[in-house]
């Protein structure tokens, strides 16, 4: 038996590591039955595993609902060191040696379509040499939501405008990125250098991956108590260009999804009349995965792919 010293209110006891192996897949299922397929154990093996859980939290855990099991406020409070604690004692058993041309190894890498619009192709053609037997999953991300997936285990890798909210995350830097106006190339607004007056009088399209319509020009337009019209907003930003192109809207927007976008040659860009910081998109992960043999290898392709861009 291994123990962990994961110590419950009022019990002076080791728990069982193989019950909270339990209480995280019952978790991640919320279904006793999915739980027992995924763990290869018997539906009553893990209800008695349940149970001795139950009592030593002295809390039901997880209350059953007809499409299986809700956890209770204490599940929820302990989910994530306890899966915190089960990713640490994975990563020191697993074997030292990393094979990434024999590999199979699945990683979830949670960024936005600007991001992969600009690496995507090359790291697939690096794995295809490299790791062709390695599986890539992309989901989306808003840079707000990123800190907790990789708390929660839930990705193994974030790529945006990020910084390090949380005390055992690590960033490093992949490249960096500036603001353009971007307008179609008839815009009226054009044929000249673009004034901060005639751009606030403008009608704007925002891209915001959290849908609320406001971004970090509001902000700096407020301070000198001014205020722009946001006619459209979008969660894209591969809609942005084509969307500039056909219509009399402008955008504050990333150089780099412009380069990169089909319709580059309609737009004509302008420097954005406002000081602004550079944009850093960086690569964050969990220190859970500092030494993950296999995590390493990854971070170092992918930071390498984006050293070409």
């Amino acid at each position: 038996m291994i123990n962990i010293s994961i110590m419950p209110e009022k019990y002076d006891i080791a728990i069982d590591l193989n019950l909270l192996v339990v209480f995280d897949a019952v978790m991640a299922e919320l279904n006793v039955t999915r739980a027992a397929d995924k763990l290869s154990m018997t539906q009553p093996a893990v209800s008695k595993a349940l149970n001795r859980l139950r009592r030593a939290f002295n809390d039901d855990l997880f209350i059953k609902i007809p499409s299986g099991v809700k956890p209770t406020p204490k599940a929820i409070e302990i989910w994530t060191p306890v899966r915190n604690g089960l990713a640490d004692i994975r990563q020191v058993t697993q074997p030292i040696v990393f094979e990434p041309a024999t590999s199979s190894t699945t990683f979830t890498i949670a960024l936005n379509d600007y991001i992969a619009s600009l690496f995507a192709v090359p790291l697939v053609q690096r794995l295809s040499k490299e790791a062709p037997h390695i599986n890539l999953r992309f989901i989306p991300s808003t840079n707000i939501d990123a800190p907790d997936l990789l708390e929660q285990s839930e990705i193994d890798l974030a790529i945006g405008a990020l910084s390090a909210s949380k005390p055992r995350l690590q960033t490093q830097t992949l490249f960096t990125d500036h603001y353009v106006c971007g307008m179609r190339k008839g815009h009226p607004l054009a044929k000249r250098k673009l004034t901060l007056d005639q751009f606030v009088r403008a009608d704007h399209l925002l891209i915001t991956l959290t849908g609320e319509p406001t971004g970090f020009v509001d902000r700096i337009l407020r301070e000198q108590g001014l205020q722009r019209r946001i006619a459209l907003t979008v969660n894209q930003f591969a809609l942005a260009p084509a969307i500039l192109a056909d219509s009399n809207l402008i955008a504050a927007i990333n150089y780099r999804s412009v380069k990169h976008s089909p319709f580059a040659k309609s737009l004509h860009l302008a420097e954005l009349p406002l000081d602004h910081d550079p944009i850093h998109v960086r690569m964050m992960w969990h220190d859970r995965k500092q030494r993950d043999a296999a995590h390493g290898w990854l971070r170092l392709l992918i930071s390498e792919v984006c050293s070409h861009l």
